[in-house]
């Protein structure tokens, strides 16, 4: 008996330590993963989808053209960024994966950040999340799939 139930305490252990993750590939050159436990529903529209946790937006992923008669990806995030600075909004660079270039900025206890994928640059990942989760959600970042 007591065998029995040391299995049952460790398969609910372990159910509930494990936490699975969503991928979302909103281009081909970027894909991003939000653990589940986060959101409960996903509104996609054209280019963004917003994740929501019990009816209030939690954060979300979007894609923008760039305009192909843009300066260089460096010379537009150095531009960007510039923009975004000032004294009530913290900007940082993004070094999270080979091969993207880009900064985050934080306003009011969220955390946006500005990627472009040097292969692919006629594009830019635009993604905010509440400053708690938005670097376990940054580091998941790679190419699309």
């Amino acid at each position: 008996m007591r065998f029995a139930v040391s299995i049952i305490f460790a398969l609910i252990l372990s159910g509930c330590a494990s936490t699975s993750s969503v991928q979302f590939s909103p281009s081909q050159h970027y894909a991003i993963s939000v653990q589940s436990n986060l959101f409960d529903a996903v509104r996609i529209v054209k280019n963004d989808i917003t994740l929501f946790n019990d009816g209030k937006a939690l954060g979300f992923i979007r894609i923008e053209p760039i305009p192909s008669d843009a300066p260089s990806t460096s010379e537009l995030i150095n531009t960007l960024r510039s923009a975004s600075d000032s004294e009530s909004v913290e900007t940082e660079a993004l070094e999270l994966y080979p091969g993207f270039k880009g900064f985050s900025a934080k306003v009011r206890g969220y955390q946006t950040g500005y990627l472009i994928n040097e292969k692919n640059p006629s594009s830019m990942l635009i993604f905010s999340f509440p400053e708690g989760y938005f670097e376990s959600v940054a580091k998941t970042i790679s190419s699309g799939i």
